[in-house]
């Protein structure tokens, strides 16, 4: 039994249900079950007591109420079974019995109502106080029952019409008082959902806001180098590769310029790595003062730097800022208390003049690279064919 209150109890349970909201779904979940013996015993009294009507009600209840859970089992809609048990609870009874027996009847029927606050308090956290309310319910419920059974009886003999007034007004005060209080317990049940969607919701943003962060953050380590945060090998070949493609549009000419830095080994030697990083973020602001903001400069590894200048016309151009920048990057760099000096080797090639790709120019500019490396350094030379 306990194992199938457990089960029962995950009906319409979802995965990103609160603790607070997964508590409230399993006690009204188990609702019509914590009901089902006292109402058939109810309906076999009033059976036994030739009242088929009145039998129908709890009988009713339990039907329906194993029918909904079935629906919230398979829908995962526990709104829709909230609004049912609230229905069951609140009309049911006065439905069947108005329509079987008169006004009468179906406000001695009220008395199913007064199980109203019952499942408001057993809906909420406080089952101790629920349970006592429920004892109370069963109570109300025996008496109920007594007075229906003799007042049949006394109806034919002229009951005092202030014993029936003073029956009726009773039957209808717990009845009503019991569906204020769980229409009340309802409003709560549906602003605390609403609150929990809004947090929910909240939340969702906030992740949303720590994902888009993370996401740039990554894709700043995806393409930047972290050193100078200039790009870095893979993003230089994305951004040469439309710089390509433009120039191929407008019949133009892109320029890769491939830079080693000179006696750079020596200086991150001597002073450190910091020394060294330095060295690297001051010659990468140097090189990007040189070019224009529609040039890429980027650090693709060690001491090595690339450019691409596209929308080129005039070869001549290129060259005059090769010098620029071999002048720019042999200004000493201050370090501490040290003046450090490191020159660069660079070597040029063009497209589409000596490759169609990203990796035949860079090779080709690397060769003529190392050619000045091995003429005496600090210059640079344009890529020639063999």
């Amino acid at each position: 039994m306990k194992e199938l209150l457990n089960k029962l109890s995950q009906v319409g349970i979802l995965p990103t249900d609160s603790e607070d909201l997964v508590s409230k779904k399993v006690a009204l979940t188990l609702l019509p079950f914590y009901v089902f013996l006292p109402a058939l015993i109810w309906s076999f009294i009033y059976l036994v007591l030739d009242n088929p009507g009145a039998s129908l009600v709890p009988l009713s209840y339990v039907f329906i109420s194993l029918l909904s859970t079935f629906l919230l089992y398979k829908t995962k809609n526990f709104l829709f079974f909230e609004i049912i048990q609230l229905l069951l609870i609140l009309f049911l009874p006065f439905i069947l019995m108005w329509v079987l027996g008169g006004f009468y009847a179906g406000s001695f029927v009220l008395i199913w109502s007064f199980y109203a606050p019952v499942a408001a308090l057993m809906y909420s956290e406080n089952v101790r106080h629920g349970a006592k309310w429920f004892a109370i319910f069963l109570l109300l419920v025996f008496i109920s029952m007594l007075f229906d059974t003799h007042l049949s009886e006394n109806m034919q003999n002229q009951l005092p019409p202030l014993a029936l007034k003073i029956f009726v007004f009773l039957n209808i005060g717990a009845g009503f008082g019991g569906i204020f209080f769980l229409m009340s317990q309802f409003i709560r049940n549906i602003r605390f959902i609403s609150e929990e969607l809004k947090k929910e919701r909240e939340s969702l943003f906030l992740l949303t806001h720590d994902l888009r962060s993370a996401n740039k953050e990554l894709e700043q380590i995806a393409t930047c180098d972290t050193v100078t945060e200039l790009p870095n090998r893979l993003y230089f070949q994305d951004i040469v590769y439309d710089l390509f493609k433009r120039a191929k549009t407008n019949e133009k000419i892109v320029a890769i310029l491939f830079l080693d830095l000179d006696g750079f080994k020596s200086v991150n030697d001597t002073l450190g790595h910091d020394a060294g990083d330095m060295i690297l973020k001051t010659v990468g602001q140097r090189l990007k003062s040189v070019v224009r903001a529609s040039d890429t400069v980027a650090r693709i590894g060690g001491d090595e730097f690339a450019i691409a200048i596209g929308d080129i016309t005039d070869i001549e151009h290129v060259k005059e800022i090769a010098k620029t920048l071999i002048k720019e990057v042999n200004e000493f760099c201050p370090y501490k208390d040290h003046r450090c000096h490191v020159g660069v080797s660079i070597g040029i090639s063009f497209y589409p003049e000596h490759g169609d790709n990203i990796e035949d120019l860079m090779q080709r500019a690397d060769k003529a690279m190392y050619n000045i490396k091995r003429m005496g350094k600090n210059n640079y030379s344009i890529y020639k064919e063999e």
